[in-house]
Parts: structure tokens; C-alpha cells; sequence
């Protein structure tokens, strides 16, 4: 390529952010502009019609900005850093796709691609997005970097945060048991106000994470979790308010916002899953007793280096401003709901099971609360009140118990006797 052809190039790019680096522009603010350029087409100086992304557009003038029209130059070749088998505009698009979804995977570029008639399959294969994907590092740059600032609530129970990892591998019974570490943080102190290892990372064991936490150290003020089905349900939506706490989901594709509680789970690997023979366990039990044993000796007690404070001491020291939940309000507001219609025969289904409630709800709709752990029993609930129980059916016991109803023989023999 001639330097003249280059030239050509650069003037082309800088043609599209001449109002950005003049000031002339007239959108609300560069953003705008970005965002009404790449809607437009242009033809590029070897005459081919294709669009730019707003990260392209955004790039070039960063690149403008530290070194000048050079920057805009093409180092090598007209079609540097583009794939011989994808059209320009297809290759926008990519850009475009990784801006808006981080974690897109290659596989759905191709599809959308084709889709949205950026590719037509006989022409390019999933292996050209592969491969332009790997050898173009300028795509990796073009995902844009959210801003992150670091911050720190100012009292223990302002906020906490919770996360889910991968705990070991242990042997159950001559079977491989892969578990899962599931633990609140408080921010301000740093401490786990409760950890525990599970089998399955699921809803109802972030919920009994939850309410162990909140018995042992108080309500938050606040929760911060991301947005898992784990941690992103009706279920814990309830809870919160019940309880009166603010629940606070993180951005989607921000993990950095999480950044301490996956801190204290390095340190939780670093210092106690990846410093132990995992064959000496055989039970969930002993799984979290040695776990809490780490906490204890290693974590909770020991002077923090940003607190110059245990985690347990920096939370105690705003002990009068905690506030702890009785235990039968705890218990009441960690049920789980449901509604059901009852049936003719005054039963309702829940679990695969039946379960039998009072007659008066016979084709009614009744709100049914229960612990997940324990479904020996349901509560019926009217207006935020405990009204009844639900127990499971005993068809047996139905089968000799006595009907309550008075029989009327007189309509029967005529006479006039009630039984």
C-alpha cells in the first residue's frame, strides 16, 4: 500500500470524528454522537459501502487524540486487522455485538450474523469469526471499560454482600460430591456473618445462608447480590421487604462490583480448600466444620490489613447499631409462599404431595407459606396473618374417621330421626 493510500485512509477515519475533535458537533454530548454516526453509511476509499460501530468510532478519535492523523494510518495493509473473508460491515457488527453483550459466544455471532444478513454462509464459515476473533486484538480493547470506583459503606450492617463458589470435591458414600460455598459479607468490616458449603448452589440454600447470617449478626440495611436465579427471585424480593431490607442487584456484566466478598473467596482457597488433602472429608458436616474452623483461626480473628482490625473486632465496634430480628419473626419471614385453589374434597397439591386443609376454603384460593426444609406442614396465611395449617393427607385415617355431618334418615324412611 502507498503511502498515498494510507493518507487516504486516515483522512477517511478522520473525516467521521472532525466534529468531535473541532467541537462542532451538535448531539447532546459525544456518546450521542457516536451512536447517530454509526447509523449512517459511508464508503470507504476503496469504494466499498459499510457502517462503524460507535466503539470504532470512539477508538479512532481516542487514537486521534493521543497521536495525531498517523494514528488513523493503517500500519500494513488497506484491510489491517479485518479478515479477507468478512466483510467490513460484518466485522462492525462484531464489534457492536461484543459492546452491547460482553459474553456473547462466537457460535451466536455467526448465527446473528447471517440472520441480520451481515453474512451470507456460503461465502464465510464460523471458523473466519474464530479466527479473526483470535488474531485481532484491537476487539478485545473495544469492549468498553465500565467505571468502576471502589467504595466502603461506613458502619458493619450498612451492606452485605453474598456470592456463590466453587468449593471442593469430596468423596459421599463411594460417590464424587462437588459442593458450593455460599457466604454474606459485610462490607464495612470484611467479616462472613455466614458461610456454609452446599451441594447445589440453589435458591433455598442462599435463603437458609441468609437467615443463619442475619440470626447470628443482625439484619443489613442493605444486600448487594448479582444477578443469578440463585440471588434473583420473587422468593428473596419477599423476604427483603418483610424484613424491611433494601436489595440491591449488581449491574449485568459487572463483576468487579463484587469485588470483595470474591476477595475473601481467593483467601478462602488460598489459605484453607487448596492448603487441605480434600480425601480427608467424607460429609458435608466435616466439610463445614473445617471450614468455619479456617474462619475462626484464619479470617475472622486476624487483623485485616485495610481495617487495621479482625473483621469480627471492626464489626463489633458498631455493635449498638445493629439490629437483630426475634427468632419467630426471622423464622416467619423466611417462609416461602405460594397460592393454590382448593379442591372439592379439601386438599390442595404442593411438592407432588396432598396436603388437606379446613372445609371453609373448599374452592377458594388460599396463600400457603412453608420452609423449604420442612414440608411436614403448611401455614395459611389471610392478609399478612397466620389463619390455619395445611397437613399432609392421610387417606387411611379419612378412610375410618367418622362423619361429622348430621344424616337425615327421614328423607330416606320417613321418619323424623336425625343421627
Amino acid at each position: 500500500m502507498t503511502e498515498e493510500e494510507k493518507q487516504a485512509i486516515a483522512l477517511f477515519k478522520y473525516s467521521l470524528i472532525a466534529p468531535l475533535v473541532a467541537g462542532s458537533f451538535m448531539e447532546a454530548s459525544k456518546a450521542e454522537y457516536y451512536r447517530v454516526t454509526s447509523e449512517k453509511e459511508y464508503t470507504f476509499p476503496t469504494g466499498e459501502k459499510t457502517r462503524y460501530s460507535a466503539t470504532t468510532l470512539k477508538k479512532w478519535y481516542l487514537d486521534y487524540k493521543k497521536q495525531g492523523l498517523d494514528a488513523l494510518k493503517p500500519l500494513t495493509r488497506s484491510d489491517l486487522g479485518r479478515s479477507r473473508k468478512l466483510p467490513v460491515s460484518a466485522i462492525d457488527k462484531i464489534y457492536e455485538y461484543r459492546q452491547q453483550m460482553p459474553y456473547i459466544t462466537v457460535k451466536k455471532i455467526y448465527s446473528k450474523l447471517i440472520e441480520e444478513g451481515y453474512l451470507n454462509k456460503k461465502d464465510s464459515s464460523i471458523d473466519s469469526i474464530y479466527r479473526y476473533m483470535r488474531s485481532n486484538s484491537e476487539l478485545k480493547n473495544s469492549i468498553p471499560v465500565k467505571e468502576c470506583l471502589s467504595f466502603e459503606f461506613e458502619h458493619a450492617g450498612d451492606c452485605w454482600q453474598a456470592d456463590s463458589s466453587h468449593g471442593p470435591t469430596i468423596t459421599v458414600d463411594g460417590k464424587k460430591v462437588t459442593t458450593w460455598l455460599i457466604s454474606f459479607q459485610d462490607d464495612a468490616s470484611r467479616m462472613i456473618v455466614h458461610g456454609e458449603l452446599f451441594e447445589n448452589d440453589n435458591a433455598n440454600n442462599v435463603q437458609l445462608c441468609f437467615k443463619k447470617a442475619i440470626g447470628k449478626a443482625g439484619k443489613p440495611k442493605r444486600i448487594y447480590l448479582d444477578n443469578g436465579s440463585s440471588y434473583a427471585n420473587q422468593q428473596l424480593d419477599l423476604i427483603c421487604a418483610e424484613l424491611g431490607i433494601h436489595l440491591i442487584h449488581t449491574k449485568p456484566y459487572h463483576p468487579t462490583s463484587h469485588g470483595k466478598i470474591e476477595r475473601s473467596h481467593r483467601t478462602m482457597k488460598d489459605g484453607w480448600m487448596n492448603a487441605n488433602d480434600w480425601n480427608q472429608w467424607s460429609s458435608l458436616k466435616e466439610l463445614n466444620e473445617s471450614y468455619q474452623n479456617f474462619l475462626a483461626t484464619e479470617y475472622t480473628n486476624e487483623i485485616h490489613s485495610s481495617l487495621g482490625l479482625s473483621p469480627k473486632d471492626r464489626y463489633l465496634k458498631d455493635i449498638n447499631q445493629l439490629k437483630f430480628v426475634e427468632k419467630e419473626q426471622l423464622e416467619a419471614a423466611f417462609l416461602n409462599r405460594t397460592t393454590r385453589k382448593v379442591t372439592a374434597t379439601a386438599t390442595v397439591s404442593i411438592f407432588n404431595t396432598e396436603y388437606e386443609v379446613p372445609q371453609q376454603f373448599i374452592r377458594k384460593k388460599i396463600e400457603l407459606r412453608y420452609n423449604p426444609f420442612d414440608t411436614a406442614r403448611l401455614y395459611i396465611y389471610q392478609d399478612g396473618k397466620e389463619i390455619g395449617d395445611a397437613m399432609p393427607v392421610k387417606k387411611n385415617e379419612n378412610a375410618q374417621r367418622k362423619r361429622q355431618t348430621n344424616i337425615c334418615y327421614a328423607k330416606m324412611d320417613g321418619g323424623s330421626s336425625h343421627v
